[in-house]
């Protein structure tokens, strides 16, 4: 964060002196995040946004940051953002020049290690955040469902041709698996519009948001909070976290999680094809995301002809694992 002073930030967010440094850490994303030492206690300080004026979707994030608060009303385990002084919405705060930030108190932690074992922690947390916004109505499915905006079939097509057209790397692979691809991105979203309860979650529970700290696991980042399908979710969350240092996924792990997951009010995962297709979304995703020249740059031409060649084999892997949460779930 060059040229932002320390006492910038302490000033948006209304610290007490005396104020210590902002020493880097890891990058998340295109997120760049900061340790600060402050007259309240150790902060973290993220950069939200990079200009000072807010995104055009900033309603979808006033909606996630809505849900994050009552999360943090709810007793669920994550650390309650800063007011900032002035916020310009949210709890978003502005150091002209540089952008929108947010601040946390700073947790002492570890990454989530593969042999920590959190599967009750993780049903029991999942159920009760399932529980705090409930919909009346079926959503549009989000980014891990290869949507939002919506892809339709026009819009693979136009893409291939504009790839034959340019000779895009990619093209042959897409021409050749079309009607897969096409198949497996129908599927993916009728799966979705058939699987309520529908609900707003976090939507992104993974190893890299859930922290380990001396009083347990928390989870952190809502700024993917939106609408979901509960169901698709749990059965998502299960696995990557079972998935963990394995080539396939702990039956146990599943099975802990899931029985927490219903014993604190959660609805029973049914045994279906499709009830991991969330995984086949996300991977359709890394194609269509770059497809629709989002962060392109990050995305080789080889990388993208790579993974539509590698679909077949994510479906047939999603299928196996299927049959895993299945048994673990059952009874």
């Amino acid at each position: 964060m060059t040229g932002v002073r320390p006492d910038a930030v302490a000033e948006a967010f209304g610290f007490p002196p005396p104020i210590g440094a902002l020493e880097s850490m890891p990058q998340r994303g295109f997120k760049q995040i900061w340790h600060m030492d402050t007259g309240a206690g150790p902060m973290l300080v993220k950069q939200f946004w990079p200009y000072d004026e807010p995104p055009h979707f900033r309603d979808r994030f006033e909606r996630a940051m809505e849900f994050e608060r009552l999360a943090v009303r709810a007793g669920i385990d994550t650390p309650a953002p800063v007011t900032p002084a002035q916020p310009v919405f949210g709890t978003v705060a502005r150091i002209h020049g540089h952008g929108l930030f947010r601040a946390f108190p700073y947790l002492q932690h570890r990454p989530l290690a593969d042999d920590d074992d959190i599967a009750e922690w993780l049903g029991t947390t999942l159920a009760h955040i399932h529980r705090l916004h409930q919909l009346d109505r079926r959503p549009e499915p989000h980014w891990s469902y290869a949507q939002r905006p919506p892809v339709p079939q026009a819009q693979w097509l136009s893409w291939l041709e504009n790839g034959e057209r340019t000779g895009m790397s990619w093209a042959r692979a897409l021409r050749n698996h079309l009607e897969f691809v096409l198949d497996q991105a129908s599927r993916v979203v009728e799966t979705f519009n058939t699987s309520p309860p529908y609900v707003v979650s976090h939507n992104d529970v993974g190893p890299g948001n859930i922290l380990m700290t001396d009083d347990g696991p928390v989870l952190i980042d809502w700024d993917d909070a939106g609408p979901e399908s509960a169901p698709l979710e749990a059965a998502y969350v299960f696995l990557t976290i079972a998935r963990r240092g394995r080539d396939k996924p702990d039956a146990e792990s599943i099975r802990q999680a899931h029985a927490a997951y219903v014993a604190a009010g959660g609805e029973p995962l049914a045994a279906r094809e499709g009830t991991l297709d969330r995984v086949i979304g996300q991977h359709l995703a890394t194609i269509t995301t770059p497809l629709r020249g989002y962060f392109a740059g990050g995305h080789s031409e080889e990388q993208i002809r790579a993974r539509i060649e590698g679909l077949p084999a994510v479906v047939a892997k999603v299928r196996a694992w299927e049959r895993i949460l299945a048994n673990a779930t059952s009874g």
